[in-house]
């Protein structure tokens, strides 16, 4: 019988999926995944009653409103779910007192800096997807709950909707593409984000944490690069050799929420406090090549 019990929010997520994939040979883990049929946060009003019955030790949320450009067109259905909704599950865990995990994005920050950002730097979100993430954070915070939020960026996978698979449809009828090499970050898997939390979350319910430890954490894969340069890198990594990358500067290929500039984050904290740390995005990046896809 299993020791712990945690609920995993959301189902087909890139982070939810790894999540599951993790967690699936811990034999003192109960994995509780509540999808949308089970729990629906673009209902806010909904949660906590959803939960009423459901017991836990330990929640994660990696469920958001992820769709960059489209938030700029629903705001309402961006701030239900990545604020109103994240509020409401932190309510329930504060209540029980009971520990949570909640991701956010490097899209709090305006993305003019020219050094990576630690977790104390000012934030300004030029979209609505990049405030809809921030006013959730202080919200789970307002509730009193014990919430760690780990802040990644470029998260990509072999599932889902993400640049990493985007690049590799395209590369099957196109034999050169442009890719933008004026914005700068770090290619973050979401199987290396899943390791970190499988850790993170032992350590929540095996050993405990000091109140002082909960808070925001960055959580990125070490190392920076451009799109462009990450484009190249993923057809290497796949063997595709027939691909020719010209970088472009971001002017000529306008979206409707602006990306930012300069995204790196400083990851140190996570190191200083739990020594967990994700491998450099190149290293990732060929875990990721090498996966069988299910």
């Amino acid at each position: 019988m299993s020791k712990y019990t945690v609920a995993l929010i959301g189902q087909h997520g890139q982070v939810s999926t790894y999540l599951q994939r993790a967690f699936k040979h811990e034999k003192d883990i109960r994995l509780l995944v509540l999808g949308r049929e089970q729990l629906d946060l673009s209902r806010p009003d909904t949660v906590c009653e959803s939960l009423e019955a459901v017991e836990f030790d330990l929640l994660i949320n990696p469920a958001a409103f992820t769709a960059v450009d489209l938030a700029e067109e629903q705001h309402e259905q961006s701030f239900a779910i990545n604020r109103d909704a994240a509020a409401q599950l932190a309510l329930v865990c504060a209540k029980r007192k009971t520990p949570m995990i909640h991701y956010s994005t490097d899209y709090v920050f305006p993305g003019d800096a020219t050094e990576p950002y630690v977790e104390t730097d000012a934030t300004g979100p030029t979209g609505i997807y990049g405030k809809s993430k921030l006013e959730g954070e202080n919200a789970i915070f307002a509730t009193g709950a014990q919430a760690i939020i780990l802040r990644t960026a470029w998260v990509y996978s072999n599932i889902g909707k993400n640049f990493y698979k985007t690049m590799l449809g395209l590369s099957a009828s196109r034999n050169e593409l442009n890719v933008v090499n004026d914005q700068v970050g770090s290619p973050t898997y979401a199987g290396s984000i899943a390791d970190a939390t499988l850790k993170l979350s032992l350590l929540l319910l095996e050993q405990g944490i000091r109140d002082d430890q909960f808070g925001v954490y960055h959580l990125t894969c070490q190392g920076q690069t451009h799109w462009a340069d990450f484009a190249q890198a993923l057809f290497k990594a796949n063997a595709i050799g027939h691909m020719t990358v010209n970088g472009i500067p971001s002017s000529e290929y306008p979206t409707p929420a602006k990306r930012p500039e300069y995204s790196v984050l400083n990851c140190g904290k996570l190191v200083a406090q739990f020594g967990i740390a994700l491998p450099n995005w190149k290293d990732a990046l060929l875990d990721c090549a090498r996966e069988e896809v299910a």
